[in-house]
């Protein structure tokens, strides 16, 4: 009798200090929460301990071959399965105290869990918007119609130049490196971003072997900052595949925000003179730039002529883009879900609307000469300020 009520005592001790444990995690939890909604308070860790801990693990994991990332995933559902297993086991069997300890074991790693994301991700979110020197906001009274013009002949001959100084077999760029090299060649390219805005730490990409699940959820990378890793999906190989990396390690250097890790991917992409890794970055570009020609008036004409020079070697490519992930389409919209969930957890309003920056015109209520609405640019759209941005640096240059 006095060893069970000994037992006891100490189960009782074990408990009440797990739930001591729970309610610490539980208010560390909510304050971070809480301080998450200042923008001072999210740069600051965004630029200290955010970036301390992405630095110190993503460089101490970098150099495993494998995605600790996807591992832990696995870890989570097998554990998550047995952990339910194990408990339905001890409720039939009345083992109280043993499936209650087991829940809270449980809620403490959760909690553990989110706290560290919480401090290592989520202020980032919330952090002030890129530097001026990389992106800024342009209205029509910014641009001449010459000048978009400009702009889109060069994106288009760049990228047609691009196709011919690259290796495609039935349609489709082949690399000559591997992911390891190309993460070597991006993190050279990252140098470019003189601005303590970034991180001087540029995380490595892995490959995820679980490519068919990531597939079908329509993701074609995560950066995971507890692990400083970021993971490019094993389907991600062609096209698209320097710009899918370039944004994974955006989000390493500090720049969370959906959009804006696609708007430094691009700003670097296309100022770099390694045609394998600017190539799909310049034909991202390509409708942007021909569709910013098409929002002023007349232009339907020059559009069509801009259309028109794009290799047809391209366009296949771009095609065959389009069905390779089209195939993938039987948890699209699950992956969409909880995509969009998360981002709005992050204080991302769009949720999965946030990829992408839209413009902003005005229509004016006149036709041009072709019967098309003549409109007013508040803002274009965020690719077109990109490479207006790149255009006033000089870093985009006039097609003689």
């Amino acid at each position: 009798m006095k060893r069970d009520k000994s037992k006891n005592k100490s189960s009782k001790r074990k408990t009440l200090r797990r739930l001591i444990e729970i309610g610490v995690l539980v208010a560390l939890f909510v304050v971070l929460c809480l301080l998450k909604n200042s923008q001072k308070v999210s740069e600051f860790f965004a630029e200290t301990f955010s970036r301390w801990w992405i630095t110190a693990f993503g460089t101490l994991l970098g150099w495993i071959p494998f995605s600790l990332y996807e591992m832990f995933l696995i870890v989570v559902i097998v554990g998550a399965i047995a952990f339910f297993v194990i408990e339905i086991v001890l409720l039939c069997k009345h083992k109280w105290q043993k499936a209650l300890t087991s829940v809270l074991v449980v809620v403490i790693c959760v909690f553990a869990f989110l706290n560290i994301y919480t401090a290592t991700a989520s202020f980032a979110y919330n952090r002030d918007p890129l530097p001026t020197d990389i992106y800024e906001e342009y209205s029509g009274d910014d641009l001449t119609l010459e000048e978009a013009i400009k702009i889109a002949d060069y994106v288009i001959e760049q990228a047609n130049q691009a196709y011919r100084d690259t290796d495609h077999i039935d349609g489709n760029i082949v690399y000559n490196c591997d992911l390891a090299e190309m993460s070597d060649r991006l993190a050279k390219e990252y140098e470019k971003l003189d601005n303590k805005y970034f991180s001087s730490y540029t995380p490595r990409g892995k490959r995820i072997l679980n490519k068919r699940i990531m597939s079908e959820l329509h993701i074609t990378g995560v950066f995971f900052a507890p692990f400083g890793e970021a993971n490019i999906n094993g389907n991600e190989t062609g096209l698209y595949l320097p710009h899918t990396l370039g944004h994974e390690m955006a989000h390493g250097k500090g720049v969370m925000r959906e959009y804006e890790a696609d708007l430094v991917s691009s700003y670097v992409l296309l100022t770099s003179q390694d045609q394998y890794l600017r190539y799909g970055a310049l034909v991202q570009c390509v409708t942007p730039a021909i569709n910013m020609v098409g929002l002023y008036p007349n232009t339907n004409q020059i559009t069509n002529e801009l259309y028109a020079k794009l290799d047809s070697g391209i366009r296949t490519e771009l095609s065959n883009y389009s069905k390779l992930w089209s195939q993938f389409d039987a948890l699209d919209r699950l992956g969409n879900f909880f995509n969009d969930l998360y981002l709005k957890l992050n204080k991302q309003e769009d949720g999965v609307g946030s990829y992408t920056k839209p413009g902003e015109i005005v229509d004016t209520g006149e036709k041009d000469n072709e019967g098309s609405p003549i409109v007013t640019v508040i803002r274009f759209y965020d690719m077109q300020n990109i490479l207006i941005k790149l255009y006033k640096q000089g870093k985009l240059v006039s097609v003689d």
